[in-house]
């Protein structure tokens, strides 16, 4: 479970280029919720995630996992229970290391790091084994370093190794943008399967409507920093972008020329 209580955060406090990111936000996640978040640029939406992740802290209110209170706690204490898809596909993998060594790194999240072998051949038919699951062929490729993986492959490396720990909380942020539109269906596809496999608690970004409407099962818009539209599973069934964007327009100063919605 996910709670955000009040939250407000700011950047430039106290200078002429202050601005608040998030205002007052309060959002909660039951475990197995896969909550996609659409919006405009700058509503706020990756600074929620950085939020969450324990990348920024935060002027007020509070931030739940599992209900252990984290508002306070460091990034690098979160990863235990937070794991994060990112836009970048170089920024979830090591390019120097081999695919087979950076499984083994993410494979260990939450366990304690003694003096042992990283890679063993138990591990090894372990690590073929989930690979297979993303039709890459990548569970043949063990030794080879992930620089030197495209895009995709790298993606698809990046979203095994954040799910397959199951951790508490996942985080995807714009994790499909930079691929090409079958890369992207690739990457959307295995998103729905891990999530669905493991039951995570989910927190999408996405600018892509269509997208935000076929993953999850709730689905949420913000605009200046709060929640100015929550859907719920039911709803989400029918709804479709134009009701999206009809819902956008009446926003204050929002117009549908704004494409930052669009796929």
């Amino acid at each position: 479970m996910l709670k955000l209580v009040n939250v407000t955060k700011r950047f430039f406090p106290g200078t002429i280029n202050e601005r608040v990111a998030l205002d007052d936000l309060s959002l909660t996640l039951h475990e197995g919720d896969f909550v996609t978040v659409i919006g405009s640029n700058g509503a706020g939406k990756s600074t929620m995630l950085n939020v969450v992740a324990g990348r920024y802290l935060t002027e007020a209110g509070q931030v739940l996992i599992d209900d252990r209170d984290v508002t306070k706690m460091a990034e690098h204490k979160r990863a235990s229970w937070v794991a994060r898809v990112f836009q970048d596909p170089m920024a979830g993998t090591s390019p120097h290391l081999t695919i087979e060594e950076n499984l083994a790194i993410a494979f260990q999240r939450g366990e304690h790091r003694g003096l042992r072998l990283a890679v063993t051949k138990a591990k090894r038919e372990v690590f073929r084994e989930a690979l297979a699951t993303l039709e890459l062929g990548l569970e043949d490729r063990l030794q080879m370093r992930v620089g030197m993986l495209s895009g995709g492959q790298r993606q698809a490396l990046s979203l095994l190794m954040a799910t397959y720990a199951q951790p508490a909380i996942l985080l995807l942020d714009e994790h499909t943008a930079a691929l090409d539109p079958s890369r992207a269906e690739l990457i959307t596809r295995l998103t729905g399967e891990a999530v669905a496999r493991h039951r995570l608690t989910t927190l999408m970004v996405t600018h892509n409507m269509h997208q935000a409407i076929e993953l999850g099962n709730r689905l949420i818009m913000m605009h200046e920093g709060k929640v100015v539209l929550e859907v719920d599973e039911a709803e989400k069934k029918t709804i479709t972008a134009d009701r999206l964007l009809e819902e956008f327009s009446k926003i204050k100063g929002a117009s549908l020329s704004d494409r930052t919605l669009l796929d």
